[in-house]
């Protein structure tokens, strides 16, 4: 359970000088929503251990803003935080930061590392995506879920092995990933959304988890390298354009008798 806002917070409401490193003097213990949001000067700023929360936005378009350290002592950092944060390179995540709220990072498109300390559980909506130098990411073990869109055309990332806990990768989770090659997805995912890895079109394989029951809505649309993909008996049905693009037909995957098909499930047309 998120702990409740301190009443009493000391709140840095706004800035828009035009000096080229900040430095948030002690004893702030939250940046509001907007505080540095659209401010083209700023390119480093230091913020004081003791800050609990970077509110909504707080530095949406800073677009020359290249260093921030994030203090241990936060606890939320709020939707869009650092949205469009064009030469932001690298981002250290506190133990306390147990999710990851949506849009935090998106359009981030310099960000290359990404290090989540704390037992983060859930990855919000649109939260890395156009995030096109993320090439890795040490996934926590914590992890449950991945909303929608979250890593929605991370060009360069290889997912790697995910975790396993992990339960939900929600629509278009990693579409337009195209560094995926191999998937091995972990035996604990119950549900994977629509056009999930829509093109991703280095995709050459994957296998699925027992506990998936679907291929939704245009899963694999336009992997145009897929040409191994592992299921389980239990698949019953699969959705509508869920191979369009990739050239498969339903006779190269062994489905089970009792899996029924939407007529355009393996529409190739374009």
């Amino acid at each position: 359970m998120e702990a409740a806002p301190n009443p009493f917070m000391i709140v840095l409401e706004g800035y828009d000088g035009p000096g080229e490193e900040v430095v948030v003097p002690d004893g702030i213990r939250k940046i509001g929503a907007r505080a540095f949001a659209n401010n083209r000067y700023v390119k480093k700023v230091e913020l004081p251990e003791g800050l609990e929360v970077i509110d909504e936005e707080a530095f949406s378009a800073c677009v020359n803003l290249c260093e921030v350290s994030i203090p241990s002592t936060v606890v939320r950092i709020g939707k869009g935080a650092f949205k469009g944060c064009w030469r932001l390179e690298e981002i250290e995540l506190p133990e306390g930061v147990t999710y990851l709220e949506e849009r935090v990072f998106a359009r981030c498109r310099s960000l290359s590392s990404v290090v989540m300390r704390g037992e983060v559980t859930g990855i919000g909506p649109h939260c890395f995506q156009h995030c096109g130098a993320i090439e890795h990411i040490d996934w926590p073990a914590t992890l449950e879920r991945i909303d929608e869109a979250a890593f929605y055309g991370c060009m360069k990332l290889d997912v790697g092995t995910l975790p396993e806990g992990l339960d939900t990768l929600e629509d278009e989770a990693f579409r337009n990933c195209k560094a995926i090659v191999d998937l091995e997805l972990p035996e604990s995912i119950g549900w994977i959304g629509r056009r999930c890895f829509a093109g991703c079109d280095s995709l050459a394989s994957i296998a699925f988890p027992s506990g998936i029951e679907f291929i939704e809505e245009g899963m694999f649309e336009d992997c145009k390298s897929l040409d191994a993909v592992a299921i389980s008996n239990n698949l019953t049905h699969v959705e509508a354009k869920a191979f369009k693009g990739t050239g498969l037909v339903k006779e190269d995957i062994a489905f089970p008798e009792t899996c029924t098909f939407a007529p355009n499930a393996f529409d190739q047309q374009q």
